[in-house]
Parts: structure tokens; sequence; C-alpha cells
């Protein structure tokens, strides 16, 4: 059944999540992840479940809508990872569960929650819950798959959560054109958005003044205006390119939920600076709730630096987590414990 009033619900930053059954994840050792700030840091060594846990985040925020790039989340999260025909519905749900089920307490204390079955060889069944002070609402939508990987939602709605958006390596190679991700920000993020994409990029380049398209060789080009000259965009370096694009979407969001896995990939440390400078301010200027999984120490240091230097370490939570028969622990460093656990960390993020 499909509840129309749900739409009036807006899923706002979480404070914890309860993950059962969940790909690899079992259980959570505590129950829960709790303690979640603005700014949320998973790290790990490979196959400790931090992935999931981002996953288990978007399905639990976008609830019964596509993301604010348009995507249906649960056809995303299974064909993410590869598409092996409709055997990789079965890796959605533990080996040893029927279903799998997420549950998170949002700002406002009211719980949300995504039970997911697999009725059919081709069919996932998710079961949503709304929880307030005054009612219980629950609905079902069913998504089908084809063959190739294609998937329909034959109950309910498409309609787009605007301020939901989970970033990874697959979505910054998607968008390619630096063009179009400037047309995505300037449609989501409007003017303020943009000049804030320009600040982010000025603490490198002072002379920088604008991103603008231009026509170049017939064809419409966006380029970096700086004081005395133009620069197309197709000439900066490639982790240049691909820094624009996480930074671009870290300000398209406001109020929102921004997921984001191993923003280090195919970054310099110079580029890294800019995506590490650009998740806090889109903590402290468009409130956003980031969540971010990492391998890179290099990357840690930038953003506990640049938390510093705007005065954001209270809203700093990183959790060192680990996945043995699928039971996942975790513990939880605040800014000033994250401080004097580098060496601690540096053992997970080089194996």
């Amino acid at each position: 059944m499909w509840c129309n009033d749900m739409n009036r619900y807006k899923v706002i930053h979480i404070k914890s999540i309860k993950i059962k059954g969940f790909r690899g994840i079992r259980n959570i050792m505590r129950g829960a992840l709790e303690g979640f700030m603005g700014i949320n840091i998973f790290i790990g060594r490979n196959n400790s479940g931090k992935s999931t846990i981002i996953e288990a985040i978007y399905l639990v925020s976008t609830l019964d809508k596509l993301d604010a790039l348009g995507r249906i989340p649960m056809e995303y999260i299974i064909k993410r990872r590869g598409w092996y025909g409709l055997d990789t519905l079965k890796d959605i749900i533990h080996r040893k569960l029927s279903k799998a089920e997420i549950e998170a307490v949002i700002a406002n204390n009211t719980q949300t929650a995504v039970i997911i079955s697999k009725p059919g060889l081709d069919l996932i069944k998710t079961d949503i819950l709304y929880s307030d002070r005054t009612s219980v609402t629950t609905y079902s939508i069913n998504i089908s798959f084809n063959s190739a990987g294609s998937a329909k939602i034959f109950t309910g709605k498409k309609e787009i959560s605007p301020n939901i958006i989970f970033i990874d390596w697959n979505v910054v190679r998607e968008f390619g054109l630096p063009e179009k991700v400037y047309s995505f920000l300037l449609e989501y993020g409007g003017k303020e958005a943009e000049k804030n994409l320009v600040n982010v990029f000025k603490t490198m380049y002072s002379e920088l003044e604008e991103f603008k398209v231009l026509p170049k060789n017939n064809k419409w080009v966006l380029s970096a205006i700086l004081t005395k000259y133009s620069i197309p965009f197709y000439l900066l370096g490639d982790g240049i390119k691909s820094a624009f694009i996480y930074i671009a979407l870290l300000n398209s969001v406001e109020k929102g939920i921004i997921l984001i896995e191993e923003p280090e990939l195919h970054q310099h440390i110079g580029s890294m600076e800019f995506i590490a400078e650009a998740i806090i301010k889109s903590r402290k200027e468009r409130e956003n709730q980031v969540f971010i999984t990492t391998h890179s120490l290099e990357f840690i240091d930038l953003v506990l630096r640049k938390a510093k230097k705007y005065d954001m370490g209270k809203e700093i939570s990183i959790y060192r987590v680990s996945l043995k028969n699928g039971e996942l622990k975790y513990r939880l460093y605040s800014y000033e414990e994250a401080l004097k656990a580098r060496e601690e960390f540096e053992v997970d993020l080089r194996v």
C-alpha cells in the first residue's frame, strides 16, 4: 500500500542506525551505531563493513523517493558493485537470514525503518515504516529487475528527494563532463552554491573570479575565469577535474544528507585538500550531514585540519569499524581523541 501522506515527511539528520542482515552485516555488537554528528568518517580494513554502513544510511534516508540525481536507491545499491545477473539480488541480504532490517533515529526522535525481502527471483520488496510521536505509518514498495539489471518500480511513485545524494567513483565517472555537473549545481544550488564552489577553489587559486561556460571551437566549454585571463576546464589536471565534481555536488545539496565513498580515489594531496575544505563548508554553510568512508590517513589529517581552521571540531565523529562472522564492532572517536589516535588509524588504513 502506498500512503500519499508520507510525502509530507522529511528525513532530517540521523542520530543513530541499526543494521541487521544487510549485506555482510548480520548484526551490530552494541545494537546500533550511535553518536552521529555533522561529519562522520568510517575507517577500517577492507571488508570491514564501511561501504555497507553508508549504503544502509542511503536507503533509510531516501525511503520511498529517488535521490537528488534521480536514481532509484535500491537499484543503485544493488548494481554499483557490479551486476552479475539476477543472482546479484541475493547479496543484498545476509546469507544466514531471510530479510534485512535497517532502522534509524533522526534528529527529532522520529524513527524510520526499511525492511528488505526477496519474494521472487527478480523482485525486491521494501517495507517502510515512519513513526513519530503521534502515529506509525507503513507501506511497501516492490521493485522488479530484468536480466540486464534495470529496475522498475511497480508499486508507488517516483518522487525525488532533492537533499540526499550518494557520491562514489561511479558518479564521478558518469558525470564526466564538467559542464554537466556545473549545470546540476546551478539548477539545485543556485548562485549561492556557485559562490561556495568558487570560494573553495580560491583557497589555492587566489586569482579565480568565477566559473563560466564560454564558446570555444563551436562548443560551449566550462572555463575558470581568473583576474586577467581564462582557462578551459579540460586543460586542468585530472585530480582537479574530479575534485570539481565532488565539490559541486557537496554544494548542490542543502540541509540534507551526503554520503561519500573513498573521496581520495585518483586524487593528489592538493585536490584532496579542496574536497576536505568543501566537506567542512558543506556542513558549516549548507547544514548538511556528511558520511564518509576512507582508506587515506592523509585525507583524515586534512579533514581534521580544516575542522580546526573553521572551529568545527565538535562536528566530527570517526568510527573505526571491524567485521567478524557478520558482527560489526566499532569504536567511536571524537575530534580530540582522533588527533591522538593517528597511529592506531594507520594500522587499519594501510591494510
